[in-house]
């Protein structure tokens, strides 16, 4: 039953509500925007279509889906903060999420290169999790191979999402295949031991301990 939302969202092409944050890299730590500030974080490495090259995502896009599986007033929420793969969205509203696209910022001449991965489907659905209030939630270690981008791919480019995710100049496409996932205790343990050096000086540093 936790895949029927994701399953309807990824067949529609309706998408409502689109929330983008600045740069990741450029912003502080986000601090508690209330008591029971709620987050969530993934661990994330991107490897290049050609070679054994791979990068670190600056931004991670994730959708929120309101209601059971409701394909209205979806929102694109891009993350706030990131640290050496890890990439957080803190202060998310409570609610049901998953990641669909990474990107990371290449200098070149005056503004760089952006490159990014779009998820295909069967990586989207096993990204899903639920925040609750007061909360820190891990999404899960994932790396990801990108290959170059076809038209007509399976992955949850809809109409509304290509105006966001494509207005980057000099941005380049991939599409993204799962290699490996690790959500095990020892995934969730290494994350948090990281997170609580991520997040040093920050409110969300205490919650952690």
């Amino acid at each position: 039953m936790k895949m029927l939302g994701v399953r309807r969202l990824l067949a529609s092409s309706t998408l409502i509500g689109i929330i983008l944050g600045g740069c990741a890299t450029s912003q502080p730590i986000p601090e508690l925007s209330q008591p029971q500030s709620s987050g969530l974080g993934i661990d994330m490495t991107l490897k290049a279509p050609i070679g054994l090259f791979s990068s670190s995502p600056d931004d991670v896009y994730f959708v929120k889906i309101d209601g059971e599986g409701s394909l209205h007033h979806q929102q694109i929420v891009r993350s706030n903060y990131s640290k050496g793969g890890r990439v957080y969205l803190l202060n998310a509203q409570p609610g049901r999420y998953v990641a669909i696209a990474a990107s990371f910022l290449r200098p070149s001449g005056s503004t760089g290169s952006r490159f990014t991965t779009h998820f295909l489907k069967e990586l989207v659905q096993q990204t899903e999790v639920t925040v609750r209030e007061n909360e820190l939630v891990f999404m899960g270690s994932y790396v990801v191979k990108s290959s170059m981008w076809r038209h007509g791919t399976d992955g949850v480019l809809t109409n509304s999402m290509s105006v966001v995710l494509m207005s980057n100049a000099g941005e380049y496409l991939y599409r993204g295949t799962l290699l490996e996932r690790k959500n095990d205790e020892e995934a969730h343990r290494e994350f948090f031991r990281k997170a609580k050096e991520d997040l040093a000086g920050s409110g969300w540093a205490a919650r952690l301990r």
